[in-house]
């Protein structure tokens, strides 16, 4: 695959690594207060297939740049804290489905947002603050998701009791 110019510059300045060494996988990957935008981030999409951890907390990526994270095959936590994230990018999270902790904290995601999020199979972590707490959406999360451990506005979402 060949690259752009700007590609070409992305990769230079911010990794170590030369063109033809970038690798398939990478355990940690943090662009945490820096600047990253949509496209840099499809950058990294494109030619990196695993990264266990990406976190993107209060970069530039909304929610156009989040459907860049089809392009690779597995990503295990995905940290979006802080960013212009609303319920446009549920459909795409979902497709995601090797996700075991997904951080939304200070984004715009509703509770509609969050009980769409219980199609992740492998979800074990939802950190999430919602502008408005619908406690019968949130609830009906952790009763379709009993083992998805859901923070709300950083305190323990309490499970409720169902009688069973």
């Amino acid at each position: 695959m060949k690259f752009s110019k700007r590609e070409k510059r992305f990769w230079k300045t911010k990794f170590s690594f030369g063109l033809n060494n970038i690798p398939q996988e990478i355990e940690h990957l943090t662009f945490r207060d820096e600047f990253l935008t949509n496209e840099e981030l499809c950058f990294i999409a494109s030619r990196v297939r695993r990264i266990e951890k990406l976190d993107l907390d209060s970069t530039s990526v909304d929610d156009e740049g989040i459907s860049c994270l089809l392009q690779m095959e597995y990503l295990g936590e995905l940290r979006l804290v802080n960013l212009n994230i609303t319920d446009q990018s549920i459909p795409t999270l979902l497709k995601l489905q090797s996700l075991k902790l997904l951080h939304l904290g200070s984004t715009q995601v509703s509770c509609d947002g969050i009980l769409s999020l219980k199609e992740l199979k492998n979800l074990r972590y939802l950190f999430a603050s919602p502008a408005e707490i619908e406690s019968e959406k949130l609830d009906m999360f952790l009763k379709q998701k009993p083992n998805c451990e859901l923070t709300i506005n950083s305190k323990p979402y309490s499970k409720i009791d169902y009688g069973f």
